[in-house]
């Protein structure tokens, strides 16, 4: 199941983010990992967008969840890039009501999840 594609993947739960690391890496995805906005912002401009081929981020970044940074952050790159593909996490049910998420634009997985229905949407955003 050898892949050559990279996931960065934008979550402010240390846990979390090394067990989605961990798990898709054991699937053959190289994975890149962020804790912040910023720190994606670097790891999106040292990879480079066309090297990037998927972002799965949590829509809360951080505990003032109102402001919803992961979507902000979705939102703005899928306007600068729009090949860029997505998948939104959250454990906020909420969040499901949001325009992209609720319109179907872009993926949600809602947390906590099992990692074979990340796998799964995974490869169907990838087209695998």
């Amino acid at each position: 199941m050898a892949t050559h594609d990279t996931v960065l993947i934008v979550e402010d739960e240390g846990g979390v983010r090394e067990v989605l690391r961990e798990a898709l890496r054991f699937c053959g995805y190289r994975v890149i990992t962020a804790a912040t906005v910023q720190e994606a912002e670097r790891a999106l401009q040292s990879l480079g967008v066309a090297e990037t081929n998927l972002v799965i981020t949590d829509v809360n970044l951080t505990p003032i969840h109102h402001a919803r940074e992961g979507y902000a952050l979705y939102q703005r790159w899928s306007v600068l890039y729009p090949a860029l593909r997505f998948i939104l996490i959250s454990g906020e049910p909420a969040n499901q009501e949001l325009p992209a998420i609720r319109s179907g634009a872009v993926r949600f997985l809602s947390k906590p999840f099992e990692i074979n229905a990340l796998f799964e949407v995974v490869r169907e955003v990838l087209g695998r």
